[in-house]
């Protein structure tokens, strides 16, 4: 029930509450009614935005209930007096008390403290309290006390069905396509909605367009802000436009981006601004009112575009610069500044990430549509999505990027991002040659230069360092990248420590990279982005360990971007090896294949695709296709101390045990390999020796090779050795490594010998495919239709299979026949 209603407000636009055009607020009343078993709820926000209607209707909506007392009153306006007698009707009335406060400002009239004093006098009293300022009722201590409820923003807002009420109720017909634009040019708002409605019913018109929407919203957007400009004394100059520019305000945004106010100081010009009720109000900032500020945006477009975009970029360099990159990325991207997006995105990728992954992955996605072939937003798409990196049209963008930079000489003496964005580019684009030489200019500028940032600088050692490892100078990358781990932010160093774990696999030193792995851990960076390099390190150190379905597991969820993109051929090699020792051999090469594929959209450099190369080789020698292994290594992959341990492996189960022997001896031995390249050797040498001398083979070379597995904690090259000389080793091996070597398994512990097929049903198997009938196979073959029933029969039955899709899928794992993509 209603109490002592000649308290109620008197301002003009009391009369208004039961004008038949004011839009029910059906929803956000319900919301009310569930949030005032709270002592104290809040509803704040700008002027015109329904504070008042609101009150006023959940008043009525209370008013029939006789176990309530509800008492609407003006702070503004009331008395002390007045307010005395607010206090002593509630004590006459119903027990539960429920009062609603207007215009509540902590200035004039009703205070807050006013209200907290009611409140511990009367412990059945709520509050439900409209303002536009930030007031003593959200102060901690006062939360401490008493339960505050504040209704969020997007509550006092108009729903599309209430919007649509507004119309229905002055009689206007309208579309749904122009219900649409008009909900989105009014952002909710009631008092737009209301210019809106009441002007197309004062003229007679209906809304059947959505020109005819934009147009009347335009109008309503104008009025509103023209209206609420009047309550300023501070002139409406561009300056104060340019506060437009910024979703949120406070002192140091609004010097950011060069407000300069001529009669006041910048905190004067913002209280006046909240004063006269254009900004929405929170304990850190204040937003400007959305129509206020789309009308300010387009006139000041309008008139100063160039002055615009300055203050754009130096609100998005404050914002970030003050630990808000999430904002200034969303910022850039509202404004389809998409260059600016991605250099937010690559300097504070990992910032906007910790605080809204979603987030981070929207801005990614706009920045794939959207940004073109602009360099630094095709590198930081290759850095950051892993759409990007697999698309057959990335090779195509990445050229386009490489166009529109300097040349590296050029870039080298002034544009230090460009240099660095090249290098990046041109390996992505697969010319190693050039980033080579574009790395030596980068090296040079950042021991010259001294003016440099250090996100600059740390980048600019990362991509040398890649660089570096893509031409398989693994010494210098370690160097390089190791500059990194010590400089980097923790995100970036978390990417080096994965690099430098996985350059420490590479050569065999497996106790260096499960330290480097357990340090990153801590960091906090493991399963980010930024981790991946990382995650890739930890499935080969699983497979080291002998986990190998460990290692698959966790290798099927890296997903690739570039932090892992230039570790595909060593993460395609680990999971072929994962593959051989899980007992799922005949897969690999299935798996080889679309590593192959995948890697087309940024070529390899050689030295990766040697990597790629001895993978394949072990797995084909693992399925007893070691003349075809062997085979691999002819023409540009000749000998060299990155092909000879899985050349020699080739030799040796080719029947070729002498040359094995020969050429193993000489890289294990006489070469400076890497220890992994020397263990892969000297076990080979091993197997070849006892393969040609017996048990007379000479015991140096295994106490060598045990020296090396020991020292580097490296046993994976002993399951090199196959099932029928694996005892033979196992005697000639001492106790402690024979120990270890026995829980390892071998590459051919889960293989069988390849189908051997008869010529003629390679033939046929070549010509099978979803589409060919048996009778086009004959044609083809000139052979009768049986002869070819009986040559499908037998393969079927060499397969192992019982129809032709599964005998394709068959063929194709075991390689006997190859993909129409592989090249």
């Amino acid at each position: 029930m209603l109490i002592d209603l000649d308290t109620s407000p008197s301002l003009t636009r009391a009369s208004r509450r039961a004008s038949r055009f004011w839009t029910p607020r059906c929803d956000t009343v319900t919301t009310l009614k569930d949030a005032v078993t709270s002592d104290v709820v809040l509803l704040r926000g700008p002027a015109r935005v329904g504070k008042t209607s609101l009150l006023r209707q959940f008043a009525t909506a209370l008013v029939d209930d006789p176990e309530i007392g509800v008492q609407l009153i003006d702070a503004a306006q009331i008395t002390p007096d007045r307010f005395e007698r607010v206090s002593v009707a509630f004590q006459e009335g119903p027990a539960q008390h429920v009062l609603l406060v207007d215009n509540l400002t902590d200035k004039d009239g009703v205070t807050s403290e006013q209200i907290l004093d009611l409140l511990r006098a009367d412990g059945d009293l709520r509050v439900v309290a409209a303002t536009r300022h930030v007031t003593r009722l959200e102060s901690p201590l006062v939360t401490l006390e008493f339960d505050v409820h504040v209704l969020p923003p997007a509550d006092l807002l108009m729903s599309r069905t209430e919007l649509g009420l507004v119309f229905e109720l002055n009689g206007v017909e309208i579309s749904d396509a122009a219900l649409d634009v008009v909900m989105t040019r009014t952002h909710g708002w009631p008092a737009l909605a209301q210019l809106v409605s009441s002007r197309l019913r004062l003229e007679g018109l209906s809304l059947r367009s959505r020109d005819e929407a934009e147009a009347v919203a335009e109008y309503a957007s104008r009025s509103l802000t023209g209206d609420m400009e009047q309550h300023l004394t501070t002139p409406i100059t561009d300056d104060l436009r340019l506060l437009a520019v910024a979703p949120f305000i406070n002192v140091e945004l609004a010097e950011a981006i060069g407000i300069d106010s001529t009669t006041a100081t910048t905190q004067q010009l913002l209280s006046e601004l909240q004063d006269a009720g254009f900004v929405w109000p929170s304990s850190t900032r204040l937003v400007l009112a959305e129509p206020v500020r789309a009308q300010w945006l387009r006139e000041i477009e309008a008139r100063r575009p160039a002055e615009v975009e300055q203050a754009r970029v130096r609100l998005l360099e404050h914002l970030v610069a003050t630990g808000e990159p999430l904002r200034a990325a969303q910022l850039a991207a509202d404004a389809g500044q998409w260059s600016t997006l991605a250099s937010v995105l690559r300097s504070s990728g990992p910032e906007v990430w910790a605080r809204d992954a979603e987030s981070f992955r929207t801005l990614i996605s706009a920045l794939r549509s959207h940004g073109g072939s602009d360099p630094i937003v095709v590198d930081t798409l290759l850095t950051l999505d892993p759409e990007t990196v697999t698309s057959s049209e990335t090779p195509v963008a990445v050229i386009s990027a490489l166009s529109k930079l300097p040349e590296a000489k050029a870039a080298a003496h002034g544009r230090i991002e460009a240099l660095l964005l090249r290098v990046s580019l041109l390996r992505a684009a697969g010319r190693f040659a050039l980033a080579t030489e574009s790395a030596a200019l980068l090296v040079d500028a950042l021991r010259r230069r001294q003016d440099l940032g250090a996100d600059i600088v740390t980048e600019g050692w990362y991509q040398v360092g890649m660089t570096h490892f893509a031409m398989g100078k693994l010494r210098d990358a370690s160097l390089a990248i190791g500059q990194v781990e010590r400089t980097a932010p923790p995100a970036q160093r978390a990417r080096a420590r994965g690099v430098l774990a996985v350059i420490a696999l590479l050569e065999g030193d497996v106790r260096a990279a499960e330290s480097r792995i357990e340090t990153a851990r801590a960091d906090g960076w493991f399963d980010t982005p930024w981790g991946e390099t990382l995650r890739l390190a930890s499935a080969w150190l699983s497979l080291e360990r002998g986990d190998a379905l460990g290692a698959r597991t966790i290798l099927e969820s890296v997903p690739a971007t570039a932090s892992a993109r230039e570790l595909w051929p060593y993460a395609a090699a680990t999971q072929a090896l994962a593959l051989l020792l899980s007992g799922a051999a005949p897969d690999a090469l299935g798996m080889l294949r679309s590593w192959g594929v995948r890697a087309r959209s940024t070529p390899p450099s050689h030295f990766q695709s040697t990597q790629m190369l001895t993978a394949r080789a072990k797995v084909l020698i693992a399925l007893r296709q070691a003349r075809k292994a062997l085979a691999l290594f002819e023409g540009p992959f000749g000998l060299s101390s990155a092909t000879a341990p899985a050349i020699a492996l080739s030799q040796l189960y080719a029947g070729r045990a002498h040359e094995a022997y020969v050429m193993s001896v000489k890289w294990g031995i006489h070469q400076e390999s890497s220890p992994r390249a020397s263990l892969e050797s000297l076990v080979v040498s091993i197997v070849a020796d006892i393969r040609l001398n017996g048990s007379a083979a000479q015991r140096s070379t295994v106490q060598r090779a045990e020296a090396i597995s020991i020292r580097n904690d490296l046993w994976t090259p002993w399951s090199a050795v196959a099932p029928e000389d694996r005892a033979m080793v196992l005697s000639a091996l001492s106790s402690g490594a024979r120990e270890k070597v026995l829980t390892r398994d071998s590459f051919f512990a889960s293989s069988v010998s390849v189908p051997h097929l008869t010529k003629r049903e390679q033939v046929v198997l070549a010509q099978l495919t979803p589409e060919a009938t048996i009778v086009d196979i004959a044609r083809i073959l000139v052979v009768s239709p049986n002869t070819v029933k009986t040559q499908l029969q037998s393969l079927y039955r060499k397969l192992g299979v019982s129809d032709r899709a599964s005998a394709i899928r068959a063929a194709h794992a075991w390689g006997l026949i190859e993909s129409e993509n592989e090249g």
